[in-house]
């Protein structure tokens, strides 16, 4: 088995030079990454975070399946380490985020959120068994004294306290790990049974699992479904 994890290692999170695409790709992955953030700002304006984040997955749970629709069906084994995944990164981790990002401004939330793939390296080490050099440690440790700061700064979004600043990166933290341990808990599967099939079925699970909540939050909070967080919900579920 380990053997069978360095070797989704390897090709899941490979070493060396990096083409001028790569660089670009991931470029332009951080930047529609960075603006979900501002946008989820926007889009909570009017609608309640349980609510704005069921609504970018009624978007996004669509285009999933089109992507999977005639491909192999996936093994009912696999489903429930995937729907556990969805619980976990889809669920609670995008919840957390739009809960993160109501309590704080939109540059602390960005700069938090900016730890998953600080969360990242650390699973891998735990979970992939990846070596991290001095270096790379120093760069963690530091990573994490930028985010302490940030998140006890006395920045803070229009309306809230300290205490609701505080409360805020707190979520915005618990979004961070729950994403990072989603990429690195899936690498096996993904590996197995390929990245759009398990990103879809996740997703998937992950979006019923918020319905309840989102369905008792709808009941009792006011809602104003404007044009504005409508584009806001297209954005994070087509783009993001």
């Amino acid at each position: 088995m380990s053997n069978e994890v360095d070797s989704v290692s390897r090709r899941s999170l490979p070493c060396g030079s990096l083409s001028l695409h790569t660089i670009a790709a991931m470029l332009l992955l951080a930047v529609m990454w960075g603006l979900s953030i501002p946008a989820t700002k926007l889009g909570l304006q009017t609608v309640p975070p349980l609510t704005l984040t069921a609504m970018r997955f009624v978007v996004a749970v669509p285009l999933f399946l089109v992507l999977v629709m005639g491909k192999e069906r996936m093994p009912w084994r696999a489903l429930p380490p995937i729907a556990a995944l969805g619980v976990v990164g889809i669920s609670l981790g995008q919840v957390a985020q739009a809960f993160g990002v109501k309590g704080t401004s939109a540059s602390v939330g960005t700069i938090i959120s900016a730890s998953i793939p600080v969360f990242v390296v650390v699973f891998a080490a735990l979970r992939l068994k990846q070596s991290v050099t001095g270096r790379q440690q120093l760069g963690l440790l530091a990573a994490f004294a930028g985010i302490a700061l940030v998140a006890v700064g006395n920045e803070r979004g229009p309306g809230t306290t300290p205490e609701g600043s505080l409360t805020g990166a707190a979520w915005l933290l618990l979004s961070a790990v729950s994403i990072a341990f989603y990429y690195v808990w899936s690498v096996e599967l993904t590996d197995e049974f390929g990245t759009i099939a398990v990103a879809a079925w996740s997703t998937l699970f992950g979006f019923i699992a918020m319905l309840p909540f989102a369905g008792w939050e709808m009941w009792h909070a006011p809602i104003h479904i404007t044009a504005q967080a409508v584009w806001v919900a297209a954005y994070l579920g087509v783009v993001v």
